[in-house]
């Protein structure tokens, strides 16, 4: 009786694990879509939309700069945005996302670009970081916390 028993709960354990992993991979599609949006947002100079990857409560830590906070970085892309002689860019990869539950990390290169229309060549940052999701009651996963340092290069 114990070995039926036992035979019955494999195939459920199994359906759950696999349920979880499908679950880890929407998860992932998800956070890669919420990252494409924010690229989008921001080569279009849509404010709003630029900063509507972060959280309330966002928090980001930038080498040698004062704590990022949502408000700040809004402020920061609406000067920019309004500069109609600069052309400002950013492209990302997200080289590794690991979620688990509500909470996610995506270790991430990004290169900032900076073009203003008097000059030939572009300024650009290149930095790398870490970036902490958490899936809100909405279903949406959002930026809460940031770690990020200029880097020479993005290899």
């Amino acid at each position: 009786m114990k070995f039926y028993k036992s035979f019955l709960t494999l195939p459920a354990l199994l359906f759950i694990f696999i349920s979880s992993l499908h679950a880890q991979v929407d998860d992932v599609v998800a956070i890669k879509s919420e990252l494409n949006k924010w690229m989008k947002a921001y080569n279009q100079k849509d404010l709003d939309n630029s900063v509507a990857i972060f959280s309330d409560d966002y928090v980001g830590y930038y080498a040698g700069n004062p704590d990022q906070t949502k408000k700040l970085f809004k402020e920061q892309n609406d000067e920019v945005f309004k500069n109609k002689y600069l052309k400002a860019t950013l492209s990302m990869d997200a080289v590794e996302i690991q979620t688990s539950g509500e909470m996610a990390y995506v270790r991430i290169k990004q290169k900032w670009s900076f073009k203003p229309s008097a000059s030939k060549n572009a300024q650009v940052a290149l930095e790398k970081g870490i970036l902490i999701f958490q899936k809100e009651k909405d279903g949406k996963w959002k930026i809460t916390r940031s770690s990020i340092f200029p880097v020479n290069s993005l290899k």
